[in-house]
């Protein structure tokens, strides 16, 4: 086993693991370097949350084998070093968020700075209530600092933002990438797309149990040239058949790799045309471009 990969924050190989006749997860190899975000994707069922349990040691692979920064995943030097939120939480009624999070920083060690993580995750006005009585969404940002607290090396975070209004969903968006940005490692599964996109790097996509794409976003996106062009028309008008664009309410979309040219046409055709913007794919849209082009090769 290589130095490089006792270093990494995260290095798995070949876990499997399968429930009775089903095999959840299957072989899969992943690796998160310093200053990382990965984010893992998959439909409901395809094996996100298996595989996360077995990176976080919280259950044991049938085969293979989880690192973290070169100690095996669940041990307590993996422990030291790693926060974590899981999707659901409960925490006993009779404690504060105060309470819960000076226990925490106590398995770490240090002291935590109580400040710092009620400013960054808007606990200002329930850090001494008792937690019983708290909506969903209150206990979920308790957990978001909980993760936070032993100022780990590395955070593993189930679905974060769910249960989170818009305000506080952009706020642990604003957390999670000052954290890497400070040299912090990430991984998370996200059902919002852009979210994953917003905050990570790299992504692994699984499904039916296996990764069918990993990689850098920027390097996956290098591997097609498709860029979306979007624009209005008036509400009787409608483009041309050529431009085989599709309609979302008065904003019309056309993919294509020739945006240019695409344009050119459209002034020839004197398309009636205003608002006309070009950006490149979203996360979602440009896997599934991905994936149809290597099928297709």
């Amino acid at each position: 086993m290589s130095d490089q990969r006792n270093a990494l924050p995260l290095s798995a190989r070949g876990l499997s693991k399968r429930f009775g006749s089903v095999q959840a997860v299957s072989h899969i190899d992943l690796e998160v370097a310093r200053g990382d975000a990965l984010g893992l994707l998959g439909p409901n069922g395809a094996g996100k949350s298996t595989t996360l349990s077995m990176l976080m040691g919280l259950r044991r692979p049938d085969a293979g084998e989880a690192l973290l920064f070169g100690h095996a995943a669940g041990s307590p030097q993996a422990r030291m070093l790693t926060g974590a939120t899981p999707q659901s939480t409960g925490f006993p009624d009779q404690l504060s968020p105060r309470e819960i999070l000076t226990y925490t920083a106590a398995r770490y060690g240090g002291r935590p700075r109580i400040d710092d993580l009620v400013a960054r995750f808007g606990l200002e006005k329930l850090i001494d209530r008792r937690v019983a009585g708290f909506s969903g969404g209150e206990m979920r940002r308790v957990a978001l600092a909980l993760a936070f607290v032993g100022e780990p090396k590395l955070v593993f975070l189930d679905e974060p933002t769910t249960g989170l209004d818009t305000a506080a969903q952009e706020g642990f968006r604003a957390v999670a990438r000052d954290y890497v940005e400070g040299g912090g490692t990430l991984v998370l599964t996200s059902h919002h797309w852009e979210e994953i996109e917003e905050i990570c790097g790299t992504i692994a996509l699984i499904d039916q149990g296996e990764t069918v794409l990993t990689g850098r976003i920027e390097d996956i996106r290098a591997r097609t040239s498709i860029n979306r062009l979007s624009f209005a028309l008036a509400e009787s008008a409608v483009p041309p058949e050529w431009m085989q664009a599709t309609h979302d309410g008065q904003r019309w979309h056309v993919e294509t790799a020739d945006s240019d040219g695409v344009l050119r046409r459209m002034v020839s055709d004197s398309v009636p045309f205003t608002g006309l913007t070009l950006e490149p794919l979203k996360l979602k849209d440009l896997i599934d471009r991905v994936r149809q082009e290597e099928i297709l090769q």
